[in-house]
């Protein structure tokens, strides 16, 4: 693996890419698969017509649809890098997801075409011929494929590009869907008439699982889907650099490709001088922005922490409690309201979405009074945000 991406980086060197530059990036991601799938194509074709062969036929239409793939990504990357304007605030960057999807209703569209001509020729079935050195050609490209699929998601992964890594994985499922074409061969020169039609199916059917699982990935991302681990474990790390930040929580990652709208809210001492939590407030923004370019907010929520039974209480919530009801370890903002004598708890917890808790608050408020005897207890539920 280290080979190969020393081998990446010298390729991206030899062409003099500029790997901070997005666009760059991604031209040369899509040229440099056009140039290759076209080799690819050209080969399968080719010995698709010499040997009749439906399943190799299957394989070079998707071969192809990848050339039609990598187009669509280059004219992706020239509109997702426009400079936001009145109407795009955050940039065009999500136009990336929306590729992905036309992609992968073009790799559907070719899986559905090719399930019916299939199943013809399992029906119907013709003999196939391919000589050995065709099959080692066709063999060949397996590897070509591959090493596009790995060029590809590394790419994606360097400048954080859902299509690219889309496009890697169109890439291998052709490496894969190629491998299950030289088994149909195999079978054909073992005298088993419908093998090639029973290759094409399963290509076919493969193509179509690609292009399924590229359009929930990428309609996901569009719908608003929840933060990626790396990045809240980056916002964590930077609120926690801060000795006056005691806690952080409802965290919205908002990804719109090269530009990122995040807000959070952070607790602070309810002691704390205004202008200090603001000052700090800026800090924390500016320290995310750094690393994720775009509109950064953070909310601030003053709490009592020098109260006598704030440490126990948030203990009390984040351990005993969550250790029977794990949502209990998101439980935040929490208020001691009253005198030592007459006394409420209050605070806000993220609850698990789909779930009925009814049973598990109610349980909760009782072990709450019991122990530390509050007059009432009071949970705000939030969205189940992170954080």
């Amino acid at each position: 693996m280290q080979n190969l991406k020393a081998m990446f980086a010298f390729l991206l060197k030899l062409f003099k890419v500029d790997t901070t530059n997005r666009k760059a990036v991604g031209y040369f991601e899509g040229i440099f698969s056009i140039i290759i799938n076209l080799i690819i194509t050209a080969i399968k074709l080719g010995y698709a017509f010499i040997s009749g062969s439906i399943s190799l036929l299957a394989d070079a239409v998707h071969s192809l649809s990848d050339i039609i793939s990598s187009i669509i990504v280059i004219v992706s990357f020239k509109m997702s890098t426009k400079d936001p304007d009145i109407n795009h605030p955050f940039g065009h960057g999500r136009i990336e997801n929306i590729t992905s999807i036309i992609i992968a209703t073009l790799l559907m569209v070719v899986g559905f075409e090719f399930i019916a001509k299939s199943i013809e020729k399992i029906v119907s079935p013709e003999p196939i011929h391919i000589d050995n050195i065709g099959l080692t050609i066709v063999a060949f490209t397996i590897i070509l494929k591959e090493f596009l699929a790995r060029l590809s998601i590394y790419l994606g992964k360097l400048i954080n590009s859902n299509s690219l890594i889309a496009e890697g994985h169109h890439h291998r499922s052709d490496a894969l869907s190629t491998i299950i074409v030289i088994i149909g061969f195999v079978g054909n020169n073992y005298d088993i008439a419908y093998a090639d039609g029973v290759a094409g199916l399963l290509v076919s059917l493969f193509i179509f699982h690609t292009a399924y699982d590229l359009i929930k990935d990428a309609s996901q991302a569009l719908m608003g889907q929840k933060p990626d681990k790396e990045i809240l474990k980056h916002i964590k790390q930077t609120v926690k650099k801060y000795s006056e930040a005691l806690g952080v929580h409802d965290v919205i990652v908002h990804d719109f490709g090269s530009i990122f709208n995040i807000s959070l809210h952070v607790e602070v001492p309810d002691s704390m001088d205004i202008v200090k939590a603001h000052e700090l407030a800026d800090k924390i923004e500016k320290d995310i922005a750094q690393k994720y370019k775009g509109h950064v907010v953070v909310h601030l929520d003053p709490v009592n922490t020098e109260h006598p039974l704030y440490h126990k209480i948030k203990d009390f919530l984040r351990e005993e409690l969550a250790q029977k009801y794990p949502f209990f370890e998101t439980a935040h903002d929490i208020r001691i309201v009253g005198n030592d004598q007459y006394f409420n708890i209050v605070f806000d917890i993220n609850l698990p979405a789909g779930k009925d808790v009814s049973q598990a608050l109610k349980e909760a408020k009782t072990l709450l009074k019991n122990e530390f005897g509050a007059n009432d207890v009071s949970i705000n539920p939030d969205l189940p945000l992170a954080g």
